[in-house]
């Protein structure tokens, strides 16, 4: 599949999606979800998940499983009907590849799975940094820094997201040469949802290291996943 494609089958999977996201009052019962994560070392997983989890189990009443792509180790599922939701800010390796290798292995388990797009697409999402880049503008000059890129398709996506919110984006490796311009007053926001030991090496004494440290993304989050049908 070419790149071109890509692009027209994420377009007409988030069409998809948010088709259903109308509809969700006629849907009675919700579905369990399973969240796809990247995890760190080892399979390790950031505390902040536990809390969104817990939050959105407790506002669905449906069980809310993980998937750490980083785990060596098995990964059952409990579920039998479940919402698949990628946490990815960018349409990079991981969606384009891991992500439908994980919806093929729980669809010969038997577990009816409906894939919604990656998180960084929903304009719910997005409408969420708008408000924040509004706030941050009034006293710093924001820069969205995210990890090198190696795909157009992502490319593609900052360059979109850049236009949408009004200001730069740049690779974290570029961070440097905005430290060189002091009087513009640069403020770093890692685009990432959990730390990372690179975001917390850009992290400025009033500055944070990831989005989901932030109060509003992250019930942003838990409101988001709380309402799928």
């Amino acid at each position: 599949m070419n790149k071109s494609s890509n692009n027209l089958s994420f377009l007409k999977n988030l069409e998809s999606f948010e088709g259903t996201q109308k509809k969700k009052n006629k849907v009675f019962s919700k579905r369990d979800i399973r969240l796809i994560i990247h995890g760190s070392k080892n399979g390790f997983v950031h505390p902040i998940m536990d809390i969104i989890i817990n939050q959105v189990q407790k506002r669905r009443g449906k069980l809310v499983e993980l998937e750490v792509l980083t785990e060596n180790s098995y990964q059952t599922s409990l579920s039998k009907f479940i919402w698949l939701v990628p946490l990815f800010l960018l349409p990079g390796t991981h969606v384009r590849i891991d992500v439908p290798l994980v919806r093929n292995r729980l669809k010969n388990e038997l577990i009816n799975s409906k894939l919604t797009p990656y998180i960084g697409s929903w304009n719910n999402w997005i409408n969420i940094l708008v408000e924040m880049i509004k706030v941050e503008q009034k006293s710093v000059t924001p820069v969205l820094l995210h990890h090198p890129l190696r795909s157009k398709i992502a490319s593609d996506h900052m360059l979109f997201l850049g236009n949408r919110l009004g200001i730069q984006t740049a690779s974290w490796t570029e961070w440097d040469k905005f430290l060189e311009k002091p009087s513009m007053n640069y403020y770093p926001i890692p685009y990432t949802l959990l730390p990372t030991a690179k975001t917390k090496s850009l992290n400025r004494k009033d500055s944070i290291s990831s989005l989901l440290e932030i109060k509003s993304f992250r019930n942003g989050l838990i409101n988001l996943l709380s309402e799928l049908p």
